[in-house]
């Protein structure tokens, strides 16, 4: 190969690198400001991280890379979630729930809109089972709604770990947890086994056998579940979309993880996927469609590093706001 057609591409490298690791230490405040009602819905907008996650890395890294700040430059009303990072669906949507009703208490409102991307969309959905007068939408994003191979090969590769290795797996895992929820501001118990479980296939179908939801599909086939469903006299929209390219950007060092996850999928006979969750598995209410983004990229991360030609994920949830808008809630 020519070597200055390699420094070039060294070169640019290296600039492209450089300027996303600036702009990771850019605050929100100097994003554009759009000034406008665009995504200006009558109820708040909760986002609801997942598994590993939190509002904000070590008081520096947003999980939801740059969308709070262009949601709010667009009229919306924004709350971000501090659920555990390690824990079954039904103690972070505990969690959620106290979240929601300070929520509630401080804005007046009587309902919110959930917004939650991997784990953070069954956490939403037990919340809004749980208290369906609190909740006008749910909105899931790259969900593992029906479990993930992923999680199944890993909960096999934890099984048969000696019980030492896995108590430090696990006390590490804790650790990590309870040290980015207290960095955000909101201590929380942290137990990783109990999200292992819940993310595999078998756990997932016992959280939807006791947490039903019209919103599920019947079959892979059947495309799409309910876009809406009536609990306890209160109506709740939902919708989902999700990613289906595991390796989307060479800068972004999560990508050879997802290449690695896709095998797994596809090694099962789970088709398209995300690097983590099946397309199949993603389906839920009004499916909204499937975009060139890995598993990451749903939440902007990292830095916001995509495809090149890939839907802009602050814009989706933008766009999506402004649904809900159109829609009254």
């Amino acid at each position: 190969m020519n070597m200055k057609l390699v420094r070039r591409i060294v070169v640019a490298s290296v600039f492209c690198c450089c300027y996303t690791l600036g702009q990771a230490h850019a605050s929100e405040s100097s994003l554009p400001r759009v000034s406008s009602a665009y995504a200006q819905t009558k109820y708040p907008i909760v986002l609801v991280h997942g598994l590993t996650g939190t509002s904000k890395y070590f008081g520096l890294l947003d999980y939801w890379w740059q969308i709070p700040g262009d949601l709010r430059a667009n009229g919306a009303t924004v709350y971000v979630a501090n659920v555990a990072a390690f824990n079954s669906n039904e103690q972070s949507g505990e969690e959620l729930l106290k979240q929601i009703g300070s929520v509630l208490a401080a804005t007046g409102a009587a309902k919110v809109n959930l917004i939650g991307h991997s784990q953070g969309g069954t956490t939403s959905r037990y919340a809004a089972a749980v208290k369906p007068q609190w909740v006008a939408s749910v909105t899931t994003i790259g969900t593992p709604h029906a479990g993930t191979v992923v999680a199944d090969m890993v909960n096999d590769i934890v099984n048969m770990t000696p019980q030492a290795l896995k108590n430090l797996v696990v006390d590490g895992s804790s650790l990590f947890g309870s040290l980015v929820s207290l960095f955000a501001g909101n201590l929380q118990s942290q137990d990783p086994l109990a999200a292992l479980h819940a993310l595999t296939t078998v756990g997932a179908a016992d959280f939807n056998r006791r947490y039903p939801s019209a919103g599920l599909p019947a079959s892979c086939s059947s495309q799409s579940g309910a876009v809406s469903e009536v609990r306890s006299g209160n109506t709740q929209l939902l919708y989902s979309w999700t990613g289906n390219q595991p390796f989307t950007n060479f800068l972004d060092v999560g990508d050879s993880m997802m290449l690695v996850g896709s095998a797994i999928i596809k090694g099962a006979g789970g088709g398209a996927n995300d690097g983590t969750v099946s397309v199949c598995s993603a389906r839920f209410g009004r499916e909204l469609g499937g975009y060139g983004w890995n598993h990451l990229d749903g939440a902007n991360q990292l830095f916001g590093l995509r495809g090149l030609f890939s839907a802009d994920p602050v814009v989706t949830i933008r766009t999506q706001a402004n649904r809900l808008k159109t829609a009254g809630l």
